[in-house]
């Protein structure tokens, strides 16, 4: 068990170094940001405790990767494979819980423990024998293997949203908005495979446009309930909701970015830490976003042509 914690040290210090800066300035430079977006989220954010244990689980949940898990089951015990996963999860939400601490909100660094332990838990059943119908199509897109993987997810959100209507709370709204894009970002955490990339006859260009595109139709898709829902009962703070959909598409097509700029590296986890900064602190995408563009076209190009 040491020897895996070692190994995924050193893997997050390489990224650092694959993503263009040294080690040395790059944590600090993510703890203070963390701080920063942390506290703008409790000062600016109605239920923040609450809003803030939810983003740490999400966190939890959405860098998680099944291959990975088998991967480690592979190479120790079913006994430390548990422990391994358990202490995955406790230590990617041990951020959150030391800024609750700070706060004093106990009880939430027990919550947020607590459903770091159960996503431990409920990611063994990872198989079912049912398959779930999608809006999607028939198009092979990262929606359809990720939509059958947490549609449950969808049913927590829209419930959600159905919450903030009843109980007149804009935010909580548009926090459901927001979390669709959130979960749809995780869709994009794992690299195909390099055929999947050469089958397609278009350009780097092309192909990222291509994406794109279906990632936006997509998720239309999925917030148009929550959009309407907003737009009727709110429609005094639309520009708001438009906003937060705008940031959102941003945020995806930044994570689907990502998945081809860093292709075939594994770098989940660093994916993660990059995703939940944005998301506290969206101006970082004005740099996040071009970078990760140039390096997937870099990338695409030996494979496309």
């Amino acid at each position: 068990m040491r020897y895996y914690f070692l190994l995924q040290y050193k893997r997050i210090h390489r990224s650092f170094k694959d993503f263009g800066t040294e080690p040395f300035i790059g944590y600090p430079i993510i703890v203070v940001l963390f701080y920063l977006m942390s506290s703008s989220i409790f000062e600016n954010v109605l239920y923040a405790n609450y809003i803030y244990v939810l983003i740490s689980t999400l966190f939890a949940y959405a860098v998680g990767n099944s291959e990975h898990a088998r991967f480690i089951k592979q190479h120790f015990s079913i006994v430390n494979y548990r422990k391994i996963v358990v202490m995955n999860n406790m230590l990617k939400v041990t951020p959150f819980a030391i800024f609750l601490l700070y706060k004093t909100y106990y009880t939430e660094v027990f919550l947020v423990y607590a459903l770091a332990f159960f996503v431990s838990l409920a990611k063994k059943r990872s198989r079912v024998s049912l398959t779930i119908p999608t809006p999607f199509g028939k198009k092979p897109s990262e929606f359809v293997i990720g939509f059958r993987k947490t549609f449950w997810l969808f049913l927590l959100i829209y419930g959600l949203a159905a919450i903030a209507t009843y109980k007149g709370n804009f935010n909580l709204g548009v926090f459901s908005l927001v979390s669709i894009f959130f979960v749809c970002s995780s869709y994009y955490m794992k690299p195909d495979p390099d055929f999947y990339i050469w089958i397609h006859a278009m350009n780097s260009r092309d192909f990222l446009k291509h994406k794109i595109v279906i990632a936006i139709k997509y998720s239309f898709m999925l917030t148009a309930p929550i959009l309407f829902v907003l737009s009727v009962f709110y429609l005094d703070q639309i520009h708001i909701t438009l906003f937060f959909l705008i940031m959102g598409w941003l945020y995806l097509v930044m994570y689907l970015l990502m998945k081809y700029a860093f292709q075939n590296q594994g770098l989940e986890l660093f994916q993660g830490v990059v995703g939940v900064l944005c998301l506290l602190f969206p101006p970082i995408m004005v740099i996040t976003i071009p970078y990760f563009y140039t390096k997937a076209i870099n990338n695409l190009d030996l494979l496309l042509k």
